[in-house]
C-alpha cells in the first residue's frame, strides 16, 4: 500500500513539474512574444526616430554648403558676366530735321543699341528732340567694396547706362529716357540673357531703387563714377555712334554706314 502512495505522489510530483514547465515555458513564450510584438519595436522605432534626426540634421548641413556654394557660383558667375561687357554701344540716326510751326528746329532720331558685332540688341526707338545739336546722357557706375560682404570679385566690374537723350533747346532733367526700369526690374540691353541669378537681379534691383538716390548709392556700395553727356550738330540722313567703355570714357561721333 505504502507503495502505491508512493507511486502516486510521484507520479503527482511528475506531473506538478511538467505543469509547471508548461506554465513556465508558455509564460516565457509569452514574454517573448510580447517583447517582440510591443518592446522590441518601441526600442525599433526610437532608434529609428534617432537615425532619422541624426539624418536630417546631415542633409541640413548639407543643404546649407550647397546654398553657400550656390551663392558663391552665382556671385562670381555675375562679376566674369560684368567684366566680360566692357563697353556699350548705340547708334542715334538723324531721320528728319526740321522747323516746327513755331519756327523752333527738330529732329526724329532713331536710337539702336548693338553689340561690338554690330548686331542689333533688342528693338530700335524712335525719339523727337528739340533743336539742332542732341546729346546723348551716358553713365558708368562701379562698386564699392562693401556692395556685399567679401565681394572682392566685383571690384573691376561696371555697368554702363544710357540714361537720356535730349536737344539744346531741352533742359536736361527733361531729356527722354533710354535705359528705363521695367516692372520685374531686369537688366537693360546687352546685360540681358536667358538666366539671370539671384545675385545679379539683387543688383540691378538695387540699381533701379537708387540710380537716382546718392545716399541710398553711399549705404549700398554703389557709386555713379563717371557721368557724361557728350552732343554733336546733327545732320538729316547721317548715323552717330556713342560709346561708353569701362574707362568711364564717353564717346559720339559720326560714322560712315
Amino acid at each position: 500500500m505504502s507503495d502505491m502512495i508512493n507511486n502516486v505522489k510521484t507520479i503527482n510530483s511528475a506531473v506538478r513539474t511538467a505543469m509547471l514547465l508548461g506554465i513556465t515555458g508558455f509564460v516565457g513564450y509569452g514574454g517573448w512574444m510580447g517583447y517582440d510584438q510591443f518592446v522590441k519595436p518601441g526600442f525599433q522605432a526610437k532608434q529609428a526616430l534617432a537615425d532619422l534626426e541624426s539624418m536630417k540634421a546631415e542633409f541640413g548641413k548639407q543643404t546649407e554648403e550647397l546654398q553657400r556654394i550656390e551663392r558663391l557660383n552665382d556671385r562670381l558667375e555675375t562679376s566674369l558676366k560684368l567684366l566680360k561687357i566692357d563697353r556699350r554701344i548705340a547708334n542715334v540716326k538723324i531721320l528728319e530735321k526740321k522747323l516746327g510751326a513755331d519756327g523752333q528746329p527738330y529732329m526724329q532720331v532713331r536710337f539702336s543699341e548693338i553689340d561690338e558685332a554690330g548686331k542689333p540688341v533688342g528693338t530700335p526707338r524712335d525719339f523727337t528732340i528739340q533743336g539742332e545739336k542732341f546729346y546723348v546722357d551716358g553713365w558708368v557706375t562701379t562698386f564699392e567694396d562693401k556692395y556685399i560682404e567679401n565681394a572682392d570679385e566685383l571690384r573691376s566690374a561696371s555697368l554702363f547706362v544710357f540714361k537720356s537723350i535730349y536737344g539744346d533747346a531741352e533742359r536736361p532733367k527733361d531729356g527722354q529716357r533710354l535705359d528705363t526700369q521695367t516692372s520685374d526690374q531686369s537688366p537693360p540691353g546687352i546685360y540681358k540673357s536667358d538666366r539671370q541669378s539671384e545675385f545679379e537681379q539683387k543688383i540691378w534691383s538695387d540699381f533701379w531703387k537708387v540710380c537716382n538716390d546718392r545716399e541710398q548709392q553711399k549705404a549700398l556700395g554703389i557709386r555713379a563714377s563717371h557721368g557724361d553727356a557728350p552732343y554733336v550738330l546733327g545732320e538729316e540722313g547721317k548715323t552717330y555712334q556713342v560709346n561708353i567703355r569701362s574707362s568711364g570714357g564717353i564717346s559720339l561721333k559720326l560714322i560712315d554706314e
